[in-house]
């Protein structure tokens, strides 16, 4: 059975790296790149006539930077995914990365098999860190006791394991598999979650159950 096909937007400010990338993706059945841009500017403009399923998304360009051009898609097309695709590795840039809405976040550096999980994980639905971020996120949260006193107090128990599947990357499908839900259930109670615990997306989601000790 094929895969469903992701329509891929490549935003980078290096035509090098863009076209590489590019060449890579043009070998996988389930991937289509529909353009590339050289800056956020280019990105939102060819969103406004080009359909798009997934982004890949640079941080440090001219014009507007990845975390303000992802923060823009998101407010205007709130289904298209963003994955970061950088090569800088700072916490402060990562948080404000997923704080911006963005669903994965991967160094350059990343094998190609590495890229491809990210890719179908975050078009999925699901969120992706690199190996080396997660470990550091799941240090930095797990040593942070402000969110410990907020508890899951304002969840019901189907909502609870709807966060749990959320914090292990699970996708609306995969999760509907496990409970046995319909995926218009799934995602009331994925809403349910967000207005209850204050988060914005899945990626905000997925840290608070990690905090919370459920993954």
């Amino acid at each position: 059975m094929s895969e469903q096909l992701v329509r891929l937007l490549i935003v980078d400010d290096h035509p090098f790296f863009r076209q590489g990338v590019s060449l890579f993706l043009d070998g996988v059945e389930w991937v289509e790149v529909v353009g590339d841009a050289a800056n956020g500017k280019e990105a939102l403009n060819i969103l406004h006539y080009q359909p798009v399923d997934l982004v890949l998304m640079d941080l440090q360009m001219p014009q507007i930077n990845g975390i303000e051009t992802t923060r823009q898609i998101l407010e205007q097309w709130p289904t298209v995914k963003v994955l970061v695709l950088t090569s800088f590795n700072t916490w402060d840039q990562v948080y404000q990365a997923l704080q911006a809405g963005a669903s994965g976040y991967l160094l350059k550096n990343a094998k190609p098999e590495q890229l491809l999980a990210a890719i179908r994980a975050v078009a999925a639905g699901g969120s992706y860190l690199g190996t080396h971020l997660a470990r550091e996120l799941l240090e930095r949260v797990t040593r942070d006791p402000a969110e410990e006193s907020q508890g899951l107090s304002p969840l019901t128990e189907r909502e609870v394991d709807v966060l749990k599947l959320i914090g292990r990357g699970l996708g609306n499908k995969e999760i509907a598999g496990e409970l046995f839900l319909s995926v218009k259930t799934v995602k009331t109670h994925i809403a349910n979650i967000f207005t209850k615990l204050e988060l914005s997306n899945r990626t905000q989601a997925a840290i608070y159950a990690i905090r919370h000790g459920m993954v």
